[in-house]
């Protein structure tokens, strides 16, 4: 596994993006606690702009239900437009027994809240390798 680090030995930084703050504040625990950097959006709007400010952000854990115009699979789809290469997991707490909800595009990953640390950097790990 990577533990957080990009192959120039930095912090690799996730963008959460999760409307319920107390969910949010859990999701960046995690992150911190298997070495990840992060940052965090309330809503999809916020999400775009930030990614925008920070170029750095190397993969995007999203809620699929968002307040405003672009919930997850709205928003994952532009985030798509703007920058193909970068990962997106979504978390949801509607998933069925094959980890997949129905309104998102085939091989899009998702992971079941409630989620634990191992599951989370697993998932986190294959992505970010391209696996």
């Amino acid at each position: 596994m990577n533990n957080g680090k990009n192959s120039s030995g930095g912090t690799t930084k996730i963008l959460v993006v999760e409307d319920d703050e107390m969910v949010r504040e859990f999701a960046q625990t995690m992150l911190e606690m298997l070495g990840y950097e992060s940052c965090v959006a309330g809503d999809g709007e916020a999400a775009l702009r930030l990614l925008e400010e920070q170029t750095d952000i190397k993969l995007m854990l999203t809620d699929i239900g968002l307040p405003g115009r672009l919930d997850g699979p709205a928003l994952a789809a532009e985030v798509r437009r703007r920058r193909p290469d970068l990962p997106v997991l979504f978390a949801s707490g509607s998933v069925d027994s094959e980890g997949k909800s129905a309104r998102l595009a085939p091989g899009t990953s998702v992971l079941g809240k409630p989620y634990r640390k191992a599951e989370l950097a697993r998932r986190l790990d294959e992505l970010l390798r391209g696996a």
